[in-house]
């Protein structure tokens, strides 16, 4: 059943249409095959052990620049290195190389063709949602003023974004995991962060052209910033109810298109 945003997150859709019919909106994201270059490019170096387990890898500064490639198209390699297990990354200190032994065994499955991408995308929201609506709640009580500092740290630089109109999805990552951090629960912590590039995915869609265009970053930073101060205050049920709410719009979209393609 679609939750009461519906008529707000129906509009929101048709906008974009509308939007994109009458070029208003431009993709201007580089081609895909760039992060895949730059992904298998960084997964070789990894297999010839050019970094050890336990190494840092250089920024994504450093990255781009031997390979000719943006920070963006880096962001999204490591992602979905991470994704595999091959590296993990650490609040403020970068990523590292795993170690293979410790490979957990769990995977979201995008590569299934037999599966409706929708479904695939509905699946990962729904998992979210319980994840991150529980991680809240843990946070709300055992959040100390360190992990307040760092859920503000990435809240903050998400408004920037806002402000510039920037991509903020590594920003939107880092506040999730944060709040996850500030569970106190390692596993958790562990599954969120696991689970990184997964959740990446369905967040893009928050800050690129269309999600300024219709408005739904604001909606989503609004989202962010109430979830903060239910943290903040250490209210609980509050933080879980509007971390649940927050992942609700997307699958209300993701419902809404499901709808549509029945229709058509």
């Amino acid at each position: 059943m679609l939750s009461d945003n519906l008529t707000l997150e129906r509009g929101i859709a048709r906008a974009a249409t509308a939007l994109a019919d009458h070029g208003v909106i431009s993709a201007l994201a580089r081609p895909s095959s760039l992060a895949d270059e730059a992904y298998h490019s960084l997964l070789l170096q990894l297999d010839m052990n050019l970094w050890k387990v336990g190494d840092k890898l250089p920024t994504e500064k450093a990255l781009g620049e031997s390979l000719g490639v943006s920070r963006a198209v880096i962001r999204e390699a490591l992602a979905r290195l991470r994704a595999d297990g091959r590296i993990e990354t650490r609040q403020g200190a970068g990523a590292f190389v795993s170690d293979r032994s410790k490979l957990a065994a769990f995977r979201t499955d995008h590569a299934n063709s037999d599966t409706d991408p929708l479904k695939q995308e509905l699946e990962i929201l729904e998992l979210r949602q319980i994840v991150e609506a529980g991680a809240a709640e843990l946070a709300a009580a055992r959040r100390h003023e360190t992990d307040l500092a760092n859920i503000r740290t990435a809240l903050e630089a998400m408004l920037e974004s806002v402000a510039k109109r920037s991509d903020g999805s590594a920003h939107d990552d880092a506040f999730h995991n944060a709040i996850a951090q500030a569970s106190h629960n390692s596993q958790i912590a562990k599954f969120v962060e696991f689970l990184g590039a997964q959740f990446s995915n369905s967040r893009k869609a928050t800050w690129d052209d269309i999600g300024y265009g219709v408005g739904i970053a604001a909606v989503g930073q609004s989202d962010h910033s109430a979830i903060y101060k239910a943290i903040e205050l250490q209210d609980g049920a509050k933080a879980k109810r509007l971390s649940h709410a927050h992942v609700q719009r997307a699958i209300d979209r993701v419902l809404l298109r499901m709808n549509d393609q029945k229709v058509e």
